[in-house]
């Protein structure tokens, strides 16, 4: 009988020192495993933000490139780039313009720095030259208004006299603005212009001076009549050297026609000249809905004041209107007559960049004190009146061409409306160059010493446009708004 065999498996049996080195060794391993998950991680992430920030850095770079690319290009072949001082900055500007034009919003705007001075001083009235206003349409500089002693009322311009030339040199294919570079300059200095008065050329010349004019005052009869042009930094104490003299008179008329609008400040403190301290002007909502009431600011009062009449027109606008419907509605008898205003329900505040140049951006919708929103819709006048046909007309230039007996065209219509605006006897005013348009037309030559005859030309067309602008300054009753004012003062 074989001897049964017997297996036993033997287990070593470790020492206490070896068995902690057994369990230092499990850990090691153990801590090397996370670390090489943790640095993992950590190096995804670390390429992942330099990935970001590359392409950022590759999208502002693509951007920077592209400008510079299309600047480039247009300053190395574009076939008019002498025409330019410095046509990167003009790209510039125009790209500015491009970022800041919105169709919601017609009011935000970029400005240059040139922009932004001319702004300035069309709201101040103030720059160095002869105190004259004129439209400018289809390449006709017309004098549509001559501050009162002025350079230009001294030196005899007058309401429709049309700028021939300035300083011998025609102005003929210039711009407004160059027009009024050339008329403009240092204070002291002389500045000859020939200007078109009822068909005569009248050359006349005046001594350049600074020109600070946002309102003026004189009475009409027991009337005191107030012309604020516009809201200027200087409009306040325009209005108070103006109206000082006449503390004891009780009714005024506020002339806001025309007037495009200016400072919130300026209107503040105009309107404290007739309601006193501590009244709401307007209320004003920011882009958080927050709104803030703004009160009178001027110590100034002339409660002596006790009617007034203001007068409005389609093109009283934005601090104007303010003004306006806080009379309406502030003052205890305050009536507005004229035509229904502009519709400029907010307000823009500007900011200026490091070049001079700023940025216009509309902060904020305004109300009047009772909460009414004019935006869009304009304030409407309480006596609506209209003025003559002819002051609605857009004037075009006239050619060469002649229109005679049994013609038909829109020049002999305006001719007509203009000489019917002037007292001439007219049948009618549509157009058609019939009999009593002949007559009238012989007539107003012979009145005003040009070659007599029955035919509409250039000069005669031009001086009838003329007669028209200067008789509507200078004769109040041919004012009918005006009128209107003074009657309803008058009950």
């Amino acid at each position: 009988m074989e001897e049964e065999k017997v297996r036993v498996k033997v287990h070593k049996v470790l020492l206490e020192s070896e068995r902690e080195e057994l369990r230092a060794k499990r850990r090691r391993k153990f801590l090397i495993s996370l670390l090489c998950v943790l640095f993992l991680i950590i190096g995804l992430g670390i390429g992942f933000a330099a990935t970001s920030l590359l392409r950022g850095q590759s999208i502002a770079a693509f951007k920077t490139n592209k400008l510079d690319k299309i600047s480039s290009y247009f300053n190395s072949v574009w076939l008019y780039k002498d025409n330019y001082e410095d046509l990167e900055g003009t790209m510039e500007d125009k790209a500015f313009y491009g970022m800041t034009n919105f169709e919601e919003d017609k009011y935000s705007s970029y400005m240059s720095k040139k922009e932004i001075e001319d702004f300035a001083a069309n709201i101040n009235k103030n720059y160095v030259g002869i105190g004259a206003q004129y439209s400018y349409v289809d390449n006709i500089g017309t004098i549509t208004r001559v501050f009162k002693e002025s350079p230009a009322e001294k030196g005899g311009l007058l309401p429709g006299d049309i700028i021939l030339k300035v300083d011998g040199n025609t102005v003929e294919n210039l711009t407004s603005d160059e027009i009024k570079d050339r008329i403009t300059g240092e204070a002291g200095t002389k500045v000859d212009v020939t200007v078109l008065r009822s068909g005569k050329e009248v050359e006349l010349t005046f001594i350049r001076n600074a020109i600070e004019y946002t309102a003026y005052a004189e009475t009409i009869n027991d009337l005191v009549y107030l012309n604020i042009m516009s809201f200027g930094e200087s409009t306040i104490d325009e209005c108070v050297k103006y109206l000082d003299p006449y503390s004891d008179y009780s009714k005024i008329i506020i002339d806001l026609r025309d007037n495009t609008g200016g400072y919130q400040g300026s209107v503040q403190g105009v309107a404290g000249l007739f309601l006193g301290k501590n009244v709401v002007v307007l209320n004003e909502t920011d882009n958080t809905g927050k709104t803030i009431s703004y009160e009178t600011t001027v110590e100034k009062y002339y409660d002596n004041f006790k009617d007034i009449v203001v007068l409005v027109n389609e093109n009283t606008a934005s601090a104007a209107e303010v003004l306006s419907i806080c009379l309406k509605e502030q003052h205890p008898n305050a009536t507005l007559v004229g035509t229904t205003t502009y519709g400029k329900g907010v307000v823009q505040t500007s900011y200026y960049l490091e070049d001079g140049s700023a940025i216009k951006i509309t902060t904020s919708d305004w109300t009047s004190p009772n909460g009414t929103s004019i935006h869009g819709v304009g304030v409407k006048p309480d006596v609506e009146v209209y003025l003559d046909d002819i002051m609605y007309e857009t004037i075009y230039a006239m050619n060469e061409e002649t229109y005679e007996y049994d013609s038909v065209s829109n020049f002999v219509r305006i001719a007509e409306m203009g000489l019917r605006f002037l007292g001439y006897d007219l049948d009618r005013t549509d157009g058609y160059f019939d009999n009593s348009f002949a007559e009238a037309l012989s007539k107003y030559k012979i009145d005003n010493e040009l070659t007599e005859n029955e035919v509409l030309d250039k000069e005669t067309y031009e001086a009838i446009i003329s007669s028209v602008i200067r008789e509507n300054s200078i004769n109040e009753e041919k004012d009918l708004q005006l009128q209107k004012a003074i009657e309803i003062l008058g009950d």
